[in-house]
């Protein structure tokens, strides 16, 4: 993408582990566009929160390229990063761990622009206060201490601190997975609005694909290391054109299969197999129920297969239509655009 705000291409990520090599990322092409949210799901252990890492620079790269506004990122000192970290913050998962119980909610807030150097301190105590009324925290919370917040306050506290330095882009890490079902839907409706009046964008981490419905404008489905599919349309779940996606959906139940009286979708066959040793070929050859020699020989490229959908997979066949259709009777019809960045994603319901 041209206007990509961040661009990242064949970036890998490894660990030596007891003589061997953990390959937790393992050539992901990824673009996110000013203003828009790119969600990033996958079972436990696939590479999301690496990933994310690898673009705050928490992990160091073993090859490709990350690019912020056309800027290579990968091999930057600490020091040639240092004026660009404002550009990119980070949402940590756990609210209780990510803040300093030992300074106010004041100074924690202001540590990041202390530390760019930015204005007077008593103009930073006032963008304090502008942050917290924006996160929708009452008066007076920048004298207090994280312990005397509820979990969703103290996320909201996270909030404000990765705004302070007026990001365009904040990389969220599972920002809700800790929280309260009520307490998730606030502040992802507290994200979707400061998107809406800010313009920031979001790299979005989560298991919970219900919420990547709602929020995302592109969804990213990762797989031991490797993105095995990725769409901007809403459709992409409704008809999934890789096995690991449909088996994703159906372990997702829906409203309409609870009313329906729920039945436990079946297990995927075998163990998932270890980012030591993954399997020869297309790494869901040792569960997918429907293999072919081919794909335990060769890994399939990741190739678009109609305007909005790019799918890794053997068994996709697209049609001169544009259509494209699997064994497992899914169809795809062609899409004339992708989604908009520009036309934001329907909120969730809002709780009171």
């Amino acid at each position: 993408m041209t206007g990509a705000l961040l661009s990242c291409r064949d970036l890998a990520v490894e660990f030596p582990s007891g003589g061997r090599t953990l390959r937790a990322v393992d050539g992901v092409d990824l673009d996110v566009e000013p203003g828009q949210t790119v969600a990033i799901v996958g079972e436990s252990g696939c590479g999301k929160s690496t990933l994310a890492r690898a673009i705050m620079g928490l992990n160091s790269p073993s090859r490709g390229s990350i690019r912020l506004e056309g800027r290579e990122l990968v091999g930057l000192s600490q020091r040639e990063l240092r004026p660009l970290r404002p550009a990119v913050q980070m949402v940590f998962q756990n609210p209780y761990g990510s803040l300093n119980p030992r300074l106010t909610v004041g100074r924690i807030i202001e540590e990041p622009m202390s530390v760019q150097g930015i204005g007077t301190r008593e103009s930073r105590r006032e963008r304090v206060r502008e942050l917290l009324s924006m996160v929708g925290l009452a008066a007076g919370a920048e004298r207090q201490y994280p312990h005397e917040f509820s979990g969703g306050q103290r996320q909201r506290i996270a909030i404000a601190r990765a705004l302070a330095l007026d990001p365009k882009l904040i990389v969220c890490d599972e920002p809700v997975s800790a929280l309260d079902v009520s307490v998730q839907a606030q502040v992802l409706n507290l994200l979707v609005r400061l998107q809406k009046e800010l313009g920031v964008s979001y790299l979005f981490i989560s298991h919970d694909l219900s919420v990547v419905r709602h929020l995302a404008h592109r969804t990213v489905v990762m797989y031991l290391g490797r993105v095995v599919a990725q769409s901007s349309s809403r459709s992409f779940w409704n008809a999934p054109l890789h096995p690991y996606v449909a088996a994703l959906k159906q372990a997702t139940p829906t409203m309409d299969v609870l009313d329906a009286g729920y039945v436990p979708p079946p297990v995927l066959e075998g163990e998932i197999p270890s980012a030591l040793n993954p399997p020869p070929g297309c790494r869901f050859s040792s569960r997918c129920p429907h293999v072919l020699p081919l794909c335990r020989e060769s890994y399939p490229a990741l190739r678009q297969v109609s305007a909005t959908e790019s799918v890794a997979c053997h068994r996709v066949e697209v049609h001169s239509d544009g259509s494209a259709s699997t064994p497992w009777g899914v169809v795809s019809m062609p899409a004339t655009a992708p989604q908009s960045a520009a036309s934001p994603p329907s909120p969730l319901a809002r709780v009171a």
